[in-house]
């Protein structure tokens, strides 16, 4: 019988991985100590970097093998389906998620202008965002954070080697917004008021009055939002 190799045991690991394997699980499996289990990635990837189409990377917190950046075009072709682009309100409130996270939806909807419900419930459902407790605030509102899949479907270790905004847009194809990479320098969201008719003080034929105190009511696009939630 052929001798196995450790080397051989992480390599096969992260072959069969359907996602990023913890150091600490591939320590228990090769049934070495964490710097070893160190010492025999950081000879894999070298191996790679020399040869094949195929490199070990390190992300969302742990490692995997996927194929390396010049192969992309002809793995491309075997997919039916492209990789879905996540619409402009979908990538805003997920960019204001990382860069500002943990940060409640009054925060992000401050900052886009626009009502989010949509946009925030469409990135739980792909657990590209969580629930990340309450804020001790007015109301306890939920705050919102990334996931490891976030890290995962973006190729990154972990938030700290968040891009540049614009980088980060490149990796949603949406470098060409301007919208988008101007995010974080927009206006507090504007607010109209409006006075709103008090039915108690409505005559004999429904006409009002009185009128209650103005209400502050959020200037919305919801005809844009609801086309981007639609192209969702």
């Amino acid at each position: 019988m052929t001798q196995i190799s450790k080397a051989d045991i992480i390599e096969a690991v992260l072959f069969a991985a359907d996602k990023p394997v913890p150091l600490k699980k591939l320590a228990q499996i090769a049934e070495l100590e964490l710097r070893q289990v160190t010492e025999e990635l950081e000879v894999l990837r070298e191996e790679k970097r020399r040869i094949g189409a195929l490199q070990i990377v390190e992300v969302a917190g742990g490692w995997q093998m996927v194929s390396k950046p010049d192969f992309a075009p002809y793995i491309k072709q075997l997919r039916d389906v492209p990789r879905q682009r996540l619409s402009r309100a979908a990538f805003e409130v997920l960019a204001i998620v990382a860069y500002r996270q943990p940060v409640t939806r009054a925060e992000i909807e401050n900052l886009r202008g626009v009502d989010c419900a949509g946009p925030i419930q469409f990135l739980l459902d792909k657990k590209l965002i969580t629930l990340e407790g309450r804020k001790e605030a007015p109301g306890r509102p939920w705050l919102y954070a990334s996931t490891p899949q976030f890290l995962d479907h973006f190729g990154l270790r972990s938030i700290n080697d968040l891009p540049s905004l614009a980088e980060f847009a490149q990796l949603n194809d949406a470098a060409t917004d301007p919208a988008s990479l101007n995010l974080f320098n927009r206006p507090a969201m504007q607010v109209q008021e409006v006075t709103v008719p008090n039915p108690a003080n409505a005559d004999h034929n429904g006409n009002g009055t009185d009128n209650e105190p103005a209400a502050r009511v959020a200037v919305d696009e919801a005809a844009n939002e609801a086309a981007d939630i639609a192209a969702e």
